[in-house]
């Protein structure tokens, strides 16, 4: 009668090895799941957020938090978020038509003259943008760097949409906008040049001041 095989040194070294891969292949894939689970629910966080500071913007902006400070999210609180919110004017340009129009080039030249436009229309219209990420404190950054989780939302704003203003945030705009006239200033776009910094300059700011603090604290 013939004995049974046995399993060799080799081939116990080989399934000790091919058990290890396996299982660092499992482990890597769960990994990769949680932290892409992770990165899905910090931009619902942020997404939300984002979507409250605008509402909360449109509604009083004197009212939205101080944006040099990480804003606390999460089921009690343990996620920490940076943002930044700012405005810039809509640019509209009329498409050239397809047929010369003698009457409309007689209306621009006339506006002209005047130091206007046929577009001046529309200059009242703002793009609001807010950017929402995960703060330094909580595993992100201080800036909104590439490889960080973070969220940007845009609305086009109209100042004269005033028909649905709530009466009190109507009653603030008149109060501390400098009156009626404040209030048709914004409807006129009179007002564009105060508005917010943009998104793109605000973070230029933020970068600028830390590397000249960070320059300063080096000195003696």
């Amino acid at each position: 009668m013939r004995s049974a095989r046995g399993i060799t040194f080799l081939e116990t070294i080989l399934a000790v090895a091919l058990l290890g891969l396996t299982t660092m292949s499992v482990v890597l894939a769960v990994n990769y799941i949680s932290l892409a689970s992770l990165r899905n629910a910090h931009r619902m966080n942020q997404a939300e957020i984002a979507n409250r500071l605008l509402l909360q913007f449109f509604d009083d902006p004197a009212s939205l938090p101080s944006d040099t400070q990480p804003i606390q999210y999460g089921k009690e609180g343990e996620f920490r978020y940076r943002w930044t919110l700012g405005e810039e004017p809509v640019t509209v340009e009329l498409p050239t038509p397809v047929t010369p129009d003698a009457e409309a080039d007689r209306r621009e030249q006339q506006l002209a003259s005047l130091g206007r436009s046929s577009t001046d229309r529309f200059s009242r219209f703002r793009v609001v943008r807010v950017k929402v990420w995960l703060g330094e404190e909580t595993g992100g950054s201080f800036f909104p760097d590439a490889g960080v989780p973070q969220v940007t939302l845009s609305r086009l704003y109209d100042p004269a949409d005033i028909p649905n203003w709530n009466p009190d945030k109507l009653r603030r705009q008149i109060d501390s906008g400098g009156g009626l006239k404040g209030v048709l200033d914004q409807m006129t776009g009179a007002r564009n040049s105060g508005l917010r910094p943009s998104v793109s300059q605000q973070d230029s700011t933020r970068r600028q001041q830390s590397a000249t603090g960070a320059g300063g604290s080096g000195k003696k």
